[in-house]
């Protein structure tokens, strides 16, 4: 799958541009799990991944993580912290976590390599910041 090269002024763009770092704090539900999800899916990835499984988690150790299903590559869980310092960061982590899924459909490996960050620039033109780590331990959480 090639990542799409025209970006629209679309419902995920004025989403994320109207987050800013200095938000306050952010608790998601599993609705807006699947929102962002939606409309990052159709954006970034032309609809291509499932649904997965989500579960809020109250994690000191991370913000998110994608666990693929060993007996059917096509599915996933994807935890999520339940508190995040502002709902840029949360999507920020979900859209990090949706590309270790996309790894896991494509080949069942889910790497911080090339593979990953092919998706940086794709991210990039929604104001999505796709990094290795978000360093948790920097923050005080609730």
């Amino acid at each position: 799958m090639m990542p799409r090269t025209k970006v629209n002024r679309t419902k995920l763009f004025r989403i994320v541009q109207q987050c800013y770092e200095q938000d306050a704090k952010f608790k998601p539900t599993i609705q807006d799990c699947r929102e962002i999800f939606n409309n990052v899916n159709r954006q970034v990835f032309n609809g291509e991944l499932k649904m997965p499984n989500f579960r809020l988690v109250y994690s000191k150790e991370y913000w998110g993580e994608c666990i693929g299903d060993i007996d059917d590559n096509s599915k996933c869980t994807i935890k999520i912290n339940k508190s995040f310092l502002s709902r840029r960061l949360f999507i920020n982590t979900l859209a990090h976590e949706m590309v270790h899924q996309w790894e896991w459909l494509t080949n069942e490996d889910m790497t911080h390599g090339r593979q990953f960050f092919q998706w940086r620039k794709e991210m990039e033109k929604y104001g999505i910041i796709l990094s290795r780590s978000y360093r948790i331990r920097h923050y005080k959480l609730d």
